[in-house]
């Protein structure tokens, strides 16, 4: 009981900031030590689990079986808990909005760690790929095909359906309804491009809407304001590859450390290096070596565990600790 309990806070305080709730949730914490104690042991579970999946709000049993979502190996018990408290309020408010029968909706909270990539099919016969550290919420029902971005990166192919798919971030809301789009939100900072067919991007300001087609992209500030441009195709990142053709230094460090926690610095004026190259995602020691050997560079690690590359010292080649 006090397991569930610390569930259905947990899924409260990640439906977004209520001031109320908060308050609640801490007087709850402090009306018995083993309230904290429980909380902090379903927060744990629930960052590892990386995804918690809940379809057909109306019939929870029979869940999908883990091996339906590689790499997802929570307790049952919990993720049962959790996902009926995340999912149920949202059957509900679509229920009451009218939006379509209550037994029809399917909700998935999905969530990749650093380094992971993970591909998820949904209930109309889209796919989402999501990049590392992502958090994505979806819905998905009779006439209602809609996500919520909440950071990260994701790529979305989406079937053809009832209704138009729209993805929303802090900024935007990219609607397609048959296509290839990678959505990208950064702390505010936003990326849309169609890979393949159309889209629309609604910004936050009044009546900005830009129509994109293959090859194009807009980019979106803190603000919701649009700037619309023409986008080389990008290096296929849902391979697990990070691809460089003549990049700076800078942003080709600046990219690989977001799939490793073990990150690399560089030092000097190193930035504005061209490299070229493919390289493992999350595979950051192995990068590390072969830019020093590649410009000469030492290569040392600090205490803090990041790699350092720089021009003093002996070349990365001679380093014994580059390897």
């Amino acid at each position: 009981m006090l397991r569930r309990e610390a569930a259905g806070w947990l899924a409260r305080l990640q439906s977004g900031r209520d001031p109320e709730v908060e308050r609640k949730f801490e007087r709850w914490l402090q009306a018995d030590p083993r309230n904290s104690e429980s909380f902090e042991r379903v927060r744990r579970s629930y960052d590892q689990a990386g995804l918690l999946r809940h379809s057909s709000v109306s019939t929870p049993e029979p869940r999908q079986p883990a091996s339906s979502a590689p790499g997802w190996a929570p307790l049952r018990a919990l993720a049962a808990a959790a996902a009926l408290f995340v999912v149920l309020p949202v059957g509900l408010r679509a229920w009451r909005d009218g939006r379509l029968p209550f037994a029809a909706t399917n909700s998935l909270m999905l969530m990749t760690k650093v380094g992971e990539i993970r591909q998820v099919r949904l209930a109309d016969g889209s796919r989402v790929t999501l990049d590392t550290a992502t958090r994505l919420d979806v819905e998905i029902g009779g006439s209602l095909r809609r996500a919520h971005l909440r950071y990260g990166r994701a790529r979305f192919e989406v079937a053809q359906g009832s209704a138009p798919f729209t993805v929303e971030t802090a900024g935007a809301a990219v609607t397609t309804s048959e296509g290839v789009v990678d959505v990208d939100e950064a702390g505010g900072q936003g990326l849309v491009q169609v890979v393949a067919g159309a889209a629309a991007v609604r910004g936050a300001e009044q009546g900005a809407q830009v129509a994109l087609r293959e090859g194009e992209g807009v980019t979106v500030d803190p603000g919701g304001t649009l700037r619309k441009a023409a986008m080389p195709p990008a290096p296929d990142w849902t391979g697990g590859m990070l691809q460089f053709d003549g990049t700076p230094l800078g942003e080709a460090v600046a990219l690989a450390n977001r799939y490793s926690e073990h990150h690399i610095v560089i030092a000097g004026d190193l930035a504005g290096l061209r490299v070229t190259g493919a390289f493992r995602a999350g595979d950051t020691a192995g990068l590390a070596r072969a830019l020093g050997a590649a410009f000469a560079l030492a290569l040392r690690e600090r205490p803090d565990g990041a790699l350092m590359l720089s021009r003093s010292g002996p070349p990365a080649a001679q380093n014994k600790k580059g390897g």
